[in-house]
């Protein structure tokens, strides 16, 4: 038996207690750090143990209801056991809040279903049952950790690329304490050469660095003391490891040091029993990065798809 909850702009105090640690992105305090208000929070709550089996948040940015504000995804996050019938009672109540808002429509950013396979396609049944319709599909690319070594399935490309770096004397290590206006400007430059958007400032990454700084650990390679890569490694759950704002120098291109900082996130997840090494979409609103898909697959890769969600009223 679940009640409905729901909670505009909640203090940390009135949100409940979820079933299981859950999804860092639709914890308490990533969802109270992110910056976009009014933040609505919809949970199932179970009476008999008084935890959320289920919940959603949701942001009001633009005229629009957007699930994450600032994060990868967003969406719905529930127990096994949740009926169908409920989820779908969930769903409908933040509906029905939506159009009484008014905004214009919803979007919803779900996680890879690589993450959870049977909850991502129940999910996207409820969704669609509901009257939403898929916005558009990305592709996204994981390691599957295991006790192998990483260059075990390295494409022999990949491989070399590999051994070059580790002939060069490249060092990996995790940057404690992490200087965060110098990391910003690295991969900022990094990104404006590769024409990526770069969706923080400094103080935002500062602020990151700070906040998160137990499940966001950075990692680099160096030449000695100079910076040729870095990324953050962010543990979405304890079995989740997400790679993060890859950056390169640009004079060691020809080296490809970014094998060798997934490796170092690699050997890292091996160390700490995560089995999934989540190295982000190869797609930017479904349109397909050709080199990059190319480049994850090299290292070996998976693919699975990251599905978002919309209803326009």
């Amino acid at each position: 038996m679940y009640e409905i909850l729901h909670v505009e702009n909640p203090l940390p105090s009135q949100l409940p207690r979820f079933y299981r640690d859950g999804f860092l992105f639709l914890q308490a305090r990533h969802l109270l750090n992110q910056p976009c208000r009014p933040l609505h929070y919809f949970a199932l709550i179970n009476v008999k143990t008084g935890w959320a089996d289920a919940h959603c948040a949701i942001f009001i940015r633009d005229h629009q209801a957007v699930s994450p504000g600032a994060a990868s995804f967003g969406s719905v996050e529930f127990a096994d056991d949740v009926p169908d019938a409920d989820l779908h009672r969930l769903v409908t109540a933040v509906v029905t809040y939506c159009q009484q808002v008014p905004v214009q429509g919803i979007r919803l950013v779900n996680y890879p279903d690589c993450y959870a396979v049977s909850a991502a396609h129940r999910l996207r049944v409820v969704l669609l049952t509901a009257g939403f319709v898929v916005e558009y599909e990305e592709l996204n690319q994981h390691l599957p950790v295991s006790s192998q070594p990483f260059a075990e399935n390295l494409h022999a490309a990949e491989r070399r690329r590999l051994r070059k770096c580790q002939q060069a004397g490249f060092t990996t290590q995790i940057w404690e304490n992490p200087d965060s206006d110098a990391l910003f400007a690295f991969i900022r430059k990094a990104r404006i050469r590769k024409a990526l958007p770069l969706t923080m400032d400094s103080g935002t990454l500062a602020g990151l660095l700070t906040t998160f700084g137990d499940v966001c650990p950075v990692f680099t390679v160096r030449n000695h003391h100079q910076l040729i890569a870095a990324c953050l490694g962010i543990r979405v759950t304890p079995d989740i490891l997400y790679y993060f704002l890859p950056a390169d120098h640009e004079e060691y291109l020809s080296f490809s040091p970014s094998v060798l900082l997934i490796e170092s996130l690699y050997s890292y997840c091996q160390q700490h029993h995560i089995s999934l090494l989540d190295l982000g979409i190869s797609t930017s609103k479904g349109i397909p990065n050709e080199g990059l898909i190319r480049f994850k697959k090299h290292l070996g890769a998976v693919e699975s798809p990251k599905f978002i969600f919309g209803m326009r009223f």
